[in-house]
C-alpha cells in the first residue's frame, strides 16, 4: 500500500541567520521607535496598548493591544505611541532587556524579534506591515505566542547545546505564520486558498531583492524562476497581489525615496537612479506611488526625522551566546 502524497509543498525556505529576541518596555505618554536599518522586526505586545504609525511604503496605522503582533521592516520610518502621547513629541528608543529577565512591571511589555537580513527587510517594506491580531486571527496569534513560550525556555538556559539553531528555527516558523497572514489577505473574497506558488518563484523574487538596482525585466525574472513569462506573471501576482512591473517600480521608487531622505539628490539624479528616462516621468510615478511630489515628500520626511531620537541603529543583541554552535 503506497502512502498518499503530502497535502502541501513548501512555498519557500526561510532562513533567518542571526535572528535574536529581546524584551521591550514603555510607559504611558511615550513615543518610541525601533532602529532603522536592513533588518525585520517581529513586534508582539504582551501587556498594554500602542498605536503603530508608518508612512512607508503606505500610510498605515494599527492599534495594538495584548496578544497582538505585527511584522515591520526596519527600513520603514515609524512610531509607536502609548496612550497619552503628545502629537509631534520627541521619539525615544524602547527600553530593552534580555528575554529571560523578570517582568519589570512597566505599563507596556513587548517581545521583540530582530532578523538582520536585507532581503527580508526589503520584502517586508514592499508588502508593508503584516498584522496578526489576537481577536482577528486567533489561530495564527496562538501559534505565535506558543512559539514565544519555546523561545523563553531556550533563552532561560544558555547551557543548552544548539540553542542558536533552535531559536532560528522557531523564528523561521513564526515568519512562515506571518506569511500565511499576508498571503490570506491577497486571497479573493469568497474563494478557497489557492495552491501554493511554485518554489522557483521565490528564488526569482530573492534574486531581485538582492540586486534591485539591476535593470530587471519580466523575461529576466521568469528566466530566474525557470518559467514562461505568462506563468511567472500569474504566479507572481498570486503571491504578491501585484504585477511584477508594479512591484519592480515600487521597490525602485522606495529605494530612491530612502536615499532622498538622507542625501541631497536632485530630481534628475533620482530619476536616473530609479530608471526613468525623464524627470517628469519620475515625478508622475513617484506621485502615484506616494501621493505627493518628491520635493514635498522629502520636506515632510526631513521634518519628521529631525525630531530627536536616542537610537537610529539596530537594537543590541542582549542575549548570552550559546556554548556550542550548530555545525
Amino acid at each position: 500500500m503506497s502512502l498518499p502524497p503530502p497535502p502541501d509543498v513548501a512555498r519557500h525556505d526561510v532562513r533567518m541567520d542571526g535572528v535574536y529576541f529581546v524584551r521591550a518596555a514603555a510607559d504611558a505618554g511615550d513615543v518610541r521607535a525601533l532602529g532603522l536599518g536592513s533588518f525585520s522586526y517581529c513586534f508582539m505586545v504582551r501587556r498594554g496598548r500602542l498605536r503603530l504609525e508608518t508612512d512607508f511604503p503606505f500610510n498605515r496605522a494599527f492599534d495594538l493591544g495584548p496578544g497582538d503582533a505585527v511584522a515591520i521592516s526596519g527600513l520603514a520610518p515609524h512610531t509607536f505611541s502609548a496612550p497619552g502621547a503628545a502629537p509631534g513629541g520627541p521619539v525615544a528608543a524602547f527600553d530593552l532587556r534580555p528575554m529571560p529577565d523578570a517582568d519589570p512591571g512597566r505599563e507596556v511589555d513587548i517581545v521583540l524579534g530582530v532578523a538582520p537580513s536585507e532581503a527580508l527587510a526589503l520584502g517586508s517594506l514592499v508588502w508593508g506591515p503584516t498584522f496578526v491580531g489576537r481577536a482577528e486571527h486567533p489561530d495564527l496569534s496562538r501559534r505565535l505566542w506558543r512559539a514565544v513560550e519555546i523561545l523563553e525556555d531556550e533563552y532561560a538556559d544558555d547551557a543548552q547545546i544548539d540553542r542558536t539553531l533552535v531559536i532560528r528555527r522557531v523564528a523561521e516558523t513564526m515568519a512562515i505564520n506571518y506569511s500565511r497572514r499576508a498571503f490570506a489577505d491577497r486571497r479573493p473574497a469568497g474563494e478557497a486558498m489557492p495552491d501554493p506558488p511554485h518554489p522557483q518563484l521565490i528564488a526569482a523574487i530573492n534574486a531581485f531583492l538582492r540586486a534591485p538596482e539591476q535593470p530587471w525585466t519580466l523575461s529576466d525574472l521568469a528566466r530566474a524562476a525557470g518559467m514562461s513569462r505568462t506563468r511567472f506573471a500569474e504566479e507572481f501576482k498570486l503571491v504578491t497581489g501585484e504585477t511584477p512591473a508594479r512591484i519592480i517600480s515600487r521597490l525602485r521608487l522606495t529605494t530612491v525615496a530612502r536615499r532622498m531622505a538622507s542625501a541631497q539628490l536632485s530630481v534628475e539624479v533620482a530619476a536616473d537612479e530609479a530608471g526613468y528616462s525623464s524627470s517628469a516621468a519620475f515625478v508622475r510615478a513617484f506621485q502615484r506611488e506616494f501621493g505627493e511630489t518628491p520635493a514635498r515628500w522629502r520636506r515632510g520626511r526631513v521634518s519628521r526625522d529631525d525630531r530627536p531620537a536616542t537610537r537610529r541603529t539596530p537594537p543590541p543583541d542582549t542575549t548570552a551566546r550559546p556554548r556550542r554552535e550548530a555545525l
